[in-house]
């Protein structure tokens, strides 16, 4: 794990201090307390002691026996299950953090647990150590540069607003306390079965909630290790008890056992991944935890909305709006949508969001002044009660029919559109937006409901509509069909809209709605004047002049850099304003945001949109392919007598401005196109070429590529771990049984006989002439066993150290000899079968 010493620097000059910095502190300081002669360890039989000066009393005693594989096993437990969680961004932020997080709590549970603490000792000393961990990892002042009681109070009162930190610090406790609980049950209780309940609880529900191939190798990984945990505890368990009866155990049992073990984890593992069938791809969180925060909150669009509706999926489609966040959603075809194809409106809609925070972007909430409605019922086939739709002659009516191929959670039951939708014609659907037609109820909690049926009142329209959805539960595949209104305008329109805007689009046109404002507003008369400059270097008097200068601004070859991943915003500054100011590189939310931004300041009403791009049209069956990697964020602008009209400041080679006719001349001539058939998913997101869409049977062959892999790293795994075992085993061999426990291992490899009544001289003489090279070692080591054996009181130093040097020699063959000597038994074996097939063959043959 590497540790970042200096994060960044300070305004005064001074390195900025944070976790590694102090970790490397720490380090230094036990590093110097032992060159000054303060601390005395010594290290014997598996024994760590610490004293105080030379001889002074003993601070500290820790027992290493029988740890040290169990601890590597450990921490490739919680790494496996840290960095599956980490790479599926449960919450943002989480990057970097979880696996120190499990990897710290872990380790000091193992020392406490070696220094030979009771169980209220180790109960208390868990908690500062859980706090420290928390301390050293949670984003707050004590680790940056505006450190001070004043800064830590305020970030204190503050906390509470923070659902995304506060989800955060949650994950780190939870994974702090997994790595205690498993250092007590692994080193101290020795139940591997118990030890394994939080990591393998918290990998079960990253499996079920990302329903992307990423997941499957770290579960390689881990139940690679627990089996490996469950065997050392129970080997460990058999010496313990063998030790405490003082019973003898054959030679290399431990290696045996192993060995066994190894080839049952390998059975185990073939069979779970090439012969089960996977795991459903639906997300069953919410039944298993009612009111579960999903993680796809961050897919793409950030965590945390404000709203009460908010909610997300699996397929990069989010209702939360918040530059700065990255886009995590993995290749996977969404929908299929044929009928009719728009005219310049290269999208399909799904959330219009007004309020702007100075983070994020939210839904509007419903009051007084701004009367926000919820018509809870609207029968298939009825007309959506609306009055914000452009005149009849300068619309384009379409029908298009959505096959949606995941379940209707992921995409949060919304109902896509290429326009305004008019009606959803097979489906009933509920509709929100403002409606001031209406007056606000008293004491009304949340956008009250309009339009019920037997209710006697007459229905009421809204002034605009910002989200619809499904009415009833529905189950994927579904199809629903829409017919909707995209305005049909050309430029001369449009620049002679004027700026007379309705009483309701004030929430549009103002930057921060009722003085919502998150703490701190950044940079915003900088944007103000970014804004002015752009607009007059463009000579743009006009809303949709100034509009399109500056989404042509944005796009300018060389100004900005489109990047999946945005680089963060130092602490302090605000993700908008590095991005315009600094970093210059974003997401499709980055540019949005900016553009929106400006044009409030500027008085020009604007939304914020999410939903997905086109896709990819198929020119067999001419249908457009919409893939979760095609989640888009853009800007709709309203003008006056013609609606909301879209915007596109995203210079991501994909997505294109929309250049419109333009006079209505010029309009009427232009047929409707269709959306460019040219892939708008990114190479390296794209879906294999012949894989069939997501609910397709097409296909004969099954994918059988990548269960093949993942068998095959799972077997170089385990190889490795055999390889690390092996050589453990030929390094701890320090006392003289042990030494020669291992020449009979070697002996039986190379076949030498042993038998019964043999002296360990007579059958190390055997074993020294198969082996020339190693005569003397070979036969030094026999007689200082058999002295081991009989003397009173063993070997001497000397002899010992003989012993040792013998074996050394002997240690640096030891692999080739036992691998000439496995090459050597499979070749007798293939020798002898051919032998028996040809003495077969010849009886079988006829007499002449």
């Amino acid at each position: 794990m590497a540790l970042t010493i200096w994060s960044s620097r300070r305004r005064d000059g001074l390195p900025q201090v944070n976790p590694g910095t102090i970790v490397l502190l720490l380090v230094a300081a036990i590093a110097a307390a032992w060159a000054a002669g303060l601390i005395r360890p010594h290290y014997e039989d598996a024994r760590l002691t610490l004293r105080a000066f030379r001889a002074g009393r003993v601070l500290a005693s820790f027992d290493f026996r029988d740890t040290g594989l169990l601890l590597l096993l450990a921490l490739t437990m919680g790494w496996a299950v840290a960095a599956a969680v980490e790479r599926s961004q449960w919450v943002p932020g989480t990057e970097g953090r979880l696996v120190p997080a499990m990897a710290i709590t872990t380790l000091l549970g193992w020392l406490l647990i070696t220094a030979g603490l009771s169980r209220l000792a180790y109960l208390l000393a868990s908690i500062p150590v859980t706090l420290g961990a928390l301390l050293l990892l949670t984003p707050s002042p004590l680790l940056s540069s505006h450190a001070s009681v004043a800064a830590l109070l305020t970030w204190m009162q503050a906390l509470p607003d923070q659902t995304n930190l506060l989800l955060l610090i949650a994950l780190l406790l939870m994974f702090t306390l997994a790595g205690s609980w498993a250092s007590w049950w692994i080193f101290r209780r020795r139940n591997g079965l118990v030890a394994l309940l939080p990591t393998g609880t918290i990998l079960a529900v990253e499996i079920i909630n990302d329903v992307i191939p990423g997941p499957v190798f770290f579960t390689v990984v881990w139940l690679a290790a627990a089996a490996s945990v469950l065997l050392r505890l129970n080997f460990v368990a058999l010496k313990e008890g063998w030790r405490t009866r003082h019973v003898p155990h054959a030679a290399d049992t431990g290696w045996t056992f192993g060995e066994v073990g190894i080839e049952a984890t390998v059975a185990i593992l073939a069979i779970a991944f090439l012969i089960l069938p996977p795991l459903s791809s639906a997300d069953i969180s919410g039944v298993l935890i009612p009111g579960v925060v999903h993680a796809d909150f961050v897919h793409p669009f950030g965590l945390g909305s404000s709203s009460q509706s908010a909610a997300t999926g699996s397929v990069g489609y989010s209702e939360t709006v918040r530059p700065g966040a990255q886009l995590t959603a993995k290749s996977k075809t969404v929908m299929r949508v044929d009928g009719d194809s728009p005219s310049f409106y290269p999208y399909w809609r799904g959330i219009a969001l007004a309020g702007w925070d100075g983070i994020q972007w939210y839904e509007l909430p419903s009051t007084r002044d701004l009367p926000v409605r919820l018509q809870p019922l609207l029968a298939p086939h009825a007309t959506l009660p609306r009055d914000d739709l452009p005149p009849s002659l300068r619309i384009q009516v379409l029908h298009t029919t959505f096959h949606v191929l995941v379940p209707p959670e992921q995409t949060t039951y919304t109902v896509f559109s290429a326009g305004e939708i008019i009606s959803v014609d097979n489906q009933p659907s509920k509709l929100r937006g403002i409606m001031t037609s209406v007056g606000t109820p008293l004491n009304s909690q949340g956008p009250a409901l309009v339009n019920v049926a037997g209710d006697n009142v007459p229905t009421a329209s809204f002034d605009t509509v910002d989200k619809i959805q499904f009415a009833k539960r529905l189950q994927a595949p579904y199809t629903y069909t829409v017919t909707e209104a995209v305005p049909n305008v050309d430029v001369q329109d449009l620049q002679a809209a004027g700026a007379d805007y309705p009483a309701w689009l004030d929430p549009y046109k103002t930057l921060y709605h009722n003085g919502r404002v998150a703490q701190g507003t950044g940079q915003d008369s900088q944007i103000a004047e970014l804004a002015q400059s752009i607009i007059g270097a463009a000579h743009a008097a006009t809303p949709y002049d100034q509009a399109k200068a500056i989404e042509s601004w944005f796009i300018e070859k060389g100004r900005f850099t489109y990047t999946l991943k945005p680089p963060r915003a130092p602490a302090g500054v605000r993700q908008l304003d590095y991005f315009l100011f600094d970093s210059k590189k974003g997401l499709c939310q980055d540019f949005s945001t900016a553009m929106n931004v400006m044009l409030r300041m500027l008085g020009i009403p604007s939304r914020q949109m999410s939903g997905f791009s086109a896709g990819i049209l198929d020119d067999k069956t001419h249908q457009h392919l919409v893939n979760a990697v095609e989640a888009h964020s853009w800007v709709e602008v309203f003008f006056p007598g013609y609606g909301w009209i879209p915007f596109e400041p995203t210079p991501d080679g994909v997505n294109s401005p929309i250049n419109r006719p333009q006079t209505l001349e010029q309009l009427n001539a232009a047929a409707p196109s269709s959306t460019d058939a040219a892939s708008r998913i990114p190479p390296n997101l794209r879906e294999p070429a012949g894989v069939a869409p997501s609910g397709s049977s097409e296909g004969a062959f099954p994918d059988i590529l990548r269960p093949a892999l993942i068998a095959f790293g799972a077997l170089l795994l385990l190889l490795a771990i055999a390889i690390l075992l092996a050589l453990r085993w030929l390094l701890a061999a320090r006392d003289v049984p042990r030494i020669w426990r291992r020449l009979l291992f070697l002996g039986d490899r190379l076949k030498v006989p042993r038998r019964p009544g043999d002296t360990a001289e007579e059958f190390g003489g055997r074993l020294a002439a198969s082996l020339p090279p190693l005569d003397d070692d070979v036969r030094r080591l026999a007689r200082l066993y058999t002295r081991a054996s009989f003397r009173q009181g063993g070997l001497r130093a000397d002899e010992l150290a003989a012993a040792r040097e013998a074996w050394s020699r002997i240690r640096g063959s030891y692999p080739r000899l036992v691998a000439k000597a496995w090459r050597d038994a499979l070749r007798r074996g293939r020798v002898l079968r051919e032998e028996a097939a040809a003495s077969e063959s010849h009886e079988r043959s006829p007499r002449r």
